[in-house]
């Protein structure tokens, strides 16, 4: 049988710790072919990725990545649990049998423990409970989880972003009803959180304050990465003002269709967008309880491209190929009919609702940044070399 390897990638932006999980998920796992699915042009957390998502395909096709299909705008700017059902969604689609993800704990056995802990409906009521005594979403997971463990190791590991994005592939591997081998990739070097670039395995955090600082990041990046062009991150940010700003120029009530608008939250950006110019301090200003930093990010790209609401809780997702080497092709060309029925490869003749949502956060993304890829949408995905 053959060894089908899936991944799931941000690449903001692709750095040596990339380089270095690819290289180690497969050697252990050994694959025959390789099958990554990749935010676009937006990430999970709601940032603008600083390489667009046609650069980011050309690097996997260097770095031996055979197949190469994109996590449409309205999954991937999502919680992570849509987030990880619509991925593992695609990569089922292509008939991984083997799964590979970064963890801050390479232990498999309680990262289950983790996902059973969440499945378990106590857990939920526990949550609800303290958020109701005004806790933050995150305060209250961790106060239910020691309530439901004493494990020292995964209370100190349970919210910890690669590990909770791993516990929600683990629930979605669960719901594809296959059995999918999984290869755990410690996390080395500096943490998601660091700030500072101290090694050459920065953080993708620290080399996005390189690039908004106009500093050079290449000591961080690997050498496929030397002509590959990033955003303007510091211009983008002041094009996101302006663009809100404008938005809510309709009132706030006009952003009630728009998915994740709860509670009020329009009030508090069409106060806070009439006294502040600078998009961090703004973000930093607009997070409460119930709407951390990374909520409030999603929020601003969804008010940005009038996502509706009718995409809230719901596995949205295509088919969409970015990218192939040869290998990749006869893959594809070897998948039951009703999958490449499903394949996307270029927009000039669809008319995939999320196709089309797509094609215009493109355009946002390009007006924001000043990039050129919406062009790219309508073009034939990239072909790589034989590998």
């Amino acid at each position: 049988m053959r060894k089908i390897l899936g991944l799931i990638l941000e690449l903001n932006p692709f750095h040596n710790g990339h380089a270095y999980f690819l290289k180690e998920a497969s050697a252990r796992a050994a694959p025959d072919l390789t099958v990554a699915v990749v935010s676009g042009n937006y990430t999970m957390r709601g940032d603008l990725s600083v390489i667009d998502k046609f650069a980011k395909t050309k690097l996997l096709l260097k770095a031996s990545v055979d197949i190469i299909l994109e996590l449409p705008f309205v999954s991937a700017v999502n919680s992570a649990d849509y987030f990880a059902a619509n991925a593992i969604a695609i990569l089922n689609e292509m008939a991984i049998t083997d799964i590979a993800f970064g963890v801050e704990l390479d232990d498999l056995a309680r990262l289950t423990r983790m996902k059973e802990i969440i499945d378990d409906p106590g857990f939920d009521r526990e949550v609800r409970a303290h958020l109701a005594k005004g806790l933050s979403y995150s305060a209250s997971c961790y106060r239910a989880l020691k309530e439901l463990t004493r494990d020292g190791e995964i209370i100190e590991n349970f919210t910890l972003p690669n590990n909770t994005l791993a516990v929600q592939y683990l629930r979605s591997i669960d719901k594809t009803g296959r059995d999918i081998a999984v290869t755990l990739v410690k996390r080395i070097g500096n943490n998601y959180f660091d700030e500072e670039a101290t090694g050459p395995l920065a953080s993708a955090t620290a080399i996005r304050n390189l690039l908004r600082e106009h500093q050079d990041p290449t000591p961080y990046l690997p050498e496929i990465c030397k002509d590959t062009p990033f955003i303007d991150l510091a211009t983008a940010e002041k094009n996101i003002m302006l663009l809100l700003k404008y938005r809510f120029l309709s009132g706030a009530a006009a952003m009630r269709s728009v998915l994740g608008v709860a509670e009020g939250i329009e009030n508090r950006f069409a106060g806070l967008l009439t006294r502040e110019n600078d998009y961090r301090e703004f973000v930093g200003k607009m997070q409460t309880k119930r709407y951390p930093r990374n909520k409030i990010k999603r929020l601003i790209m969804h008010i940005l491209l009038a996502t509706d609401k009718k995409y809230e809780e719901t596995n949205s997702y295509y088919l969409r190929l970015l990218g192939a080497s040869q290998k990749g092709l006869a893959h594809i060309r070897g998948l039951p009919k009703a999958t490449k029925d499903k394949i996307i490869t270029s927009f000039k003749n669809t008319t995939d609702e999320i196709a089309m949502t797509e094609l215009k956060a493109s355009r946002l993304y390009d007006l924001l940044t000043g990039m050129t890829t919406a062009d790219n949408e309508f073009k034939i995905p990239i072909i790589g070399e034989t590998t």
